[in-house]
């Protein structure tokens, strides 16, 4: 008797321990990057800056980016920055660029990735689903 006590206490003692760790691994951290290709589906054209703000400096001296094109972009992750009208104040920060019109892409790793204006991206809709905040 004294054995199956035991027994059952250690089970339970282990369940317990997994059960935890599982979540522990489920969660995750809130700030994980994504790195996603969002589809430019508005009809404003999009400009590359070194901050998330149209006051950083433009980062391209060619055409924006524009749906109309099949431009895209890879989003990594999204801040709140400068509002712009009544548009919204959500920035992607952008790894790379392509300009499918033009058949290249920029890229623009980390420590100096470029940044676009969500709403003339997407209408913010990676933000809205999902993608993680910087």
């Amino acid at each position: 008797m004294k054995f199956k006590l035991g027994r059952r206490i250690a089970v339970a003692g282990a369940t317990a321990a997994l059960a935890v760790g599982a979540l522990a691994l489920s969660t995750g951290s809130a700030s994980a990057n994504s790195y996603i290709n969002v589809p430019l589906s508005t009809a404003h054209g999009v400009g590359l800056y070194s901050g998330s703000s149209t006051s950083g400096t433009y980062l391209r001296d060619t055409n924006p980016l524009f749906k109309s094109h099949g431009d895209s972009i890879t989003a990594v992750c999204s801040v709140v920055g400068q509002q712009i009208g009544n548009d919204g104040d959500v920035w992607y920060m952008t790894s790379q660029a392509n300009f499918n019109w033009y058949g290249y892409s920029d890229f623009f790793p980390a420590p100096n990735p470029a940044w676009t204006f969500a709403p003339y991206v997407d209408g913010a809709n990676a933000f809205h689903n999902g993608l993680s905040h910087c």
